[in-house]
């Protein structure tokens, strides 16, 4: 179907205009069937369900845009902060110039929580838990929407996140809100449907074929995707190897073809040290656009690894690197520049990272809180389908992808090929059947969904679980007994209350199904923070011996660290650092000077003698980083001093601070005194910043343009206060800050404009700086480039949106050298590459005009050239 065709179905003609430019000029044949037998532009509730790469998520898409346009509201869920983020930059890119205003909101992006508060959005990027959140504070924002994209529904059966994201989905669907399902490996996907009241629009076929198969002793068995065919085919031959080294052996050999392999695999620890062992025998090119663009990141062990590996032209991804870090790498592996990818599974779910074949490991490990322990278990079919979908994707060039399962025995071979390859997807099971209703009934509550235990029971009467796992199967009255019960806890705990009052008492007063139910102080907080009842009920217990006493940042930090939701089993903890390393040791010689007299798990520590448990001392560990963190410590100091890496301090930190903002939003419910607020609520700024108190003060003055390595900077040189950088000469702050960073600075302090001539406007797009030669900013991202290709782009930028001829880029860029016609178009490339790398695909943004020259395709009002012969 021709995508011009999309405005007779109702489309917005300037975003069909848009979609034509950016998605080609047909839709695929899933994407067609949308538009015209399921009324994508027309209304009605739809769940997609189709094989990764086969075009569902442009579907959503165009919904999104498509009510966006028409003066309603779009949501679009995602499972991940990432994949959030990911799609932020996209939609941002591709519609902000059609007027769109787009937000993201994540744990880590809370700035746009008030443009969501106060409706100033058009279409808005949100993981599952986050919009719930949001629609427990301003639940009236509901009524605005006109549609909700559900993007990975496969959620619905994760174990520990699947119940939330049931309860919101069928909040939105009681509502009315028109809800787009997107699935890939959903089982049960028409009760799914009947449960959304949707129709279900489901598509088998991929566009690109996938063999799934399993290799061993170099015969790759497989079975096709679309027709169920089976082959053979004869890869390296390894005989007796171990599964390792056949793995190797056959990524090499496919690497060193020029086919792009993706390796999953169980451990942070294997994809750091698989892609250091796969880059010492594989012969591929060095990747110097990803180096260069590590070199410009803080040092840090795994970006230092990563430009050892990508010599040999391997990357490794986990959520051990900074989140630049793995941009880098993204980058690297989508422009082919990086050939072979070593990651851990998380990469699996929705990432852009298209890839010739896929291996993956059958095991994963698994994490018992009961247990406290992690032990190997066998990956789930979903993440299996998940993981191989990475192979055969639309768009890379290729006749078929391959998914590949390595066997070290025949006995292997056989299991791998029946509960895998042969298996069917299994039918729909829904965690919420099993999972307690108190900390889903307070949200309800608090949401204004639900007033009632009666109405609390209807509610849960309509979810998925209702009709897939309770229907037939319990008593009807059984519900509203683990409903009732529920009701009572939440009213035990000081969250819920009647008429009666709060609390115990109200527990006891005379209450039935019918009995109105409303939220307390503590219980309206404990929603709209979206944690558990265990965790607030900790914390506030932490608040109220906190109110009038001194406290080190690491009383908090520990109290934090053990509760509920505060267990950071990303930080890594070995046995050798649990008996050698002394972390509690180190607390308490930390924490000496703090009072002993409050009962908090600090001062509990400290007292006693006992060695604490594994999961204790992890939490202990993880309070002695973020100490550090917050003490403006480097990255690569913390990660010598306490046997970590940056990318865990970042996640801990993002933790603790929201944590931090649920005890200062507790404080202030519970009356305490306004300094614990004051402290807390700057805690957990400052955690999210990794800075102290002065810097803090800054960074909330200046904003976004200020990031950590700035502010340190600043306050290293004495440049936290407007007299200081008013003090300051344009060429000394130049040293410190970036154009962009040094203009938000100096508007900060109130700086007059012509103390800052030369100063870029920080809504530039492109910025090229002599003073910084070999550099450009591309939407405040660093991009280093060799020398030519410096000349090259300022050479356009200089005249953006104009051809500029090629006799006056050679000159520009060669001088009198004679040089090849073809070496023009080939510092072009590598340009373009070198900004992939850093700041994303920019294919488009210069052109070619043939037999004349290139032409940058950009306003010139986005462009800022800060040259030696004058201001462009």
């Amino acid at each position: 179907m021709d995508m011009m065709r999309l405005a007779e179905y109702g489309a917005s003609g300037r975003a069909v205009a848009r979609w034509r430019e950016t998605q080609g000029e047909r839709l695929l044949p899933l994407q067609a069937r949308a538009v015209t037998e399921y009324d994508l532009f027309r209304g009605g509730n739809l769940l997609v369900q189709a094989p990764t790469s086969s075009g569902k998520t442009f579907i959503g898409e165009m919904a999104a845009v498509d009510a966006a346009m028409s003066r309603g509201k779009a949501v679009y869920l995602v499972p991940l902060k990432a994949l959030a983020e990911e799609k932020f930059t996209l939609f941002r890119e591709r519609y902000g110039a059609l007027g769109l205003r787009v937000i993201v909101s994540s744990r880590d992006h809370r700035e746009h929580d008030e443009a969501f508060s106060r409706g100033g959005f058009d279409l808005a990027v949100a993981v599952y838990e986050k919009f719930a959140q949001l629609l427990t504070t301003r639940p009236e924002r509901l009524n605005e929407l006109g549609v909700v994209v559900a993007d990975e529904m496969d959620l619905l059966a994760d174990p520990d996140r699947g119940a939330e994201a049931e309860v919101l989905l069928t909040a939105l669907a009681v509502s009315g809100r028109r809800v787009i399902g997107l699935s890939a490996s959903l089982g049960g996907a028409d009760r799914a449907a009947e449960w959304l009241g949707a129709r279900l629009l489901r598509e088998e076929r991929r566009p690109v074929e996938l063999r799934y198969g399993v290799l061993h002793d170099g015969v790759y068995k497989y079975r096709t995707h679309n027709d169920r065919s089976e082959g053979e085919e004869r890869l390296v031959e390894t005989p007796g190897a171990s599964t390792w080294e056949a793995l190797t052996q056959n990524v090499r050999a496919l690497a060193e073809a020029g086919e792009g392999c993706l390796v999953f695999v169980k451990s942070k620890y294997e994809a750091r040290r698989g892609a250091e062992l796969l880059a010492g025998r594989v012969r591929l090119p060095a990747a110097p656009a990803a180096q260069e663009a590590l070199s410009a990141l803080e040092p840090t062990r795994c970006r230092d690894l990563l430009r050892h590996t990508l010599n040999g032209g391997v990357a490794f991804h986990n959520t051990d690197l900074t989140p630049a870090e793995r941009r880098v790498v993204e980058a690297a592996f989508r422009s082919g520049e990086a050939r072979i990818l070593v990651s851990t599974g998380t990469l699996a779910a929705g990432m852009n990272l298209p890839a010739a074949n896929v291996f993956l490991s059958a095991d994963k490990w698994i994490y018992h809180p009961r247990f406290e322990l992690p032990w190997r278990a066998p990956i789930e079919y979903g993440e299996y389908e998940n993981m191989s979908g990475r192979a055969g994707r639309f768009g890379a060039g290729r006749a078929f992808g391959r998914s590949v399962l390595v066997a070290a025995a025949p006995f292997d071979q056989e299991s791998l090929w029946r509960c895998y390859v042969q298996a069917a997807r299994p039918a729909l099971e829904t965690p919420l059947a099993g999972a307690p209703l108190d900390d889903l009934s307070l949200r309800l509550v608090a949401a204004r969904m639900c007033r009632s235990a009666a109405e609390l029971e209807a509610f849960f009467a309509r979810t998925l679980a209702a009709r897939v796992a309770w229907a037939g199967k319990r008593r009807p009255e059984e519900l509203g007994f683990r409903v009732e019960n529920a009701v009572r806890r939440c009213m035990e705990a000081g969250a819920l209350r009647t008429a009666a009052g709060e609390g115990r008492a109200a527990a006891d007063a005379a209450f039935s199904r019918e009995t109105p139910l409303e939220t307390t102080p503590f219980g309206r907080v404990t929603a709209a923070r979206g944690i558990s009842l265990a965790t607030a009920d900790a914390l506030r217990r932490w608040v109220r011996l906190s109110g009038d006493r001194t406290w080190l940042d690491l009383d908090f930090l520990l109290a934090a660290g053990l509760t509920a939701e505060g267990r950071m089993l990303h930080v890594t903890l070995t046995a050798r650092e649990y008996e050698h390393a002394d972390y509690p040791g180190r607390i308490k010689c930390a924490a000496a000077s703090q009072e002993m007299q409050a009962d908090t798990p600090l001062n509990r520590l400290r007292s006693c003698r006992l060695t604490p448990f594994f999961d204790e001392v992890r939490a202990v560990k993880a309070a002695l980083m973020l100490d550090e963190w917050l003490r403006e410590t480097s990255l690569a100091d913390i990660e010598e001093a306490l046997e970590t890496t940056a990318g865990q301090v970042l996640a801990s930190a993002e933790q603790a601070a929201w944590l931090a903002d649920a005890a200062a939003g507790l404080a202030d419910a519970l009356a305490a005194p306004q300094a614990l607020v004051d402290r807390l609520d700057g805690l957990s700024a400052r955690l999210a910043r990794g800075v102290g108190d002065a810097a803090l003060a800054l960074a909330r003055g200046v904003g976004a343009p200020l990031d950590r390595a700035a502010l340190l900077a600043l306050g290293a040189a004495g440049l936290t206060t407007p007299e200081a950088v008013h003090a300051v000469s344009d060429e000394a702050l130049g040293r410190l800050l970036n154009p962009a960073q040094a203009a938000a600075l100096r508007k900060w302090a109130g700086t007059p404009e012509s103390a800052a001539p030369e100063t870029a406007p920080p809504e530039a797009v492109l910025v090229v700086d002599d003073r910084r030669p070999g550099e450009i900013r591309i939407r405040g991202r660093v991009v280093l480039l060799q020398d030519k290709q410096y000349r090259l782009i300022r050479a356009l930028a200089a005249a953006p949106g104009e051809c500029v001829p090629y006799d006056r880029l050679y000159g520009e860029v060669w001088g009198d050298a004679v040089v090849e016609d073809n070496q023009m178009h080939f510092q072009k490339n590598m340009l373009l590459k070198r900004i992939a790398a850093a700041a994303g695909d920019w294919r488009g943004v210069i052109r070619t005009v043939p037999r004349r020259g290139f032409l940058l395709e950009l306003p010139p009002e986005q462009v800022r050239c800060l040259l030696l012969d004058g201001v462009a």
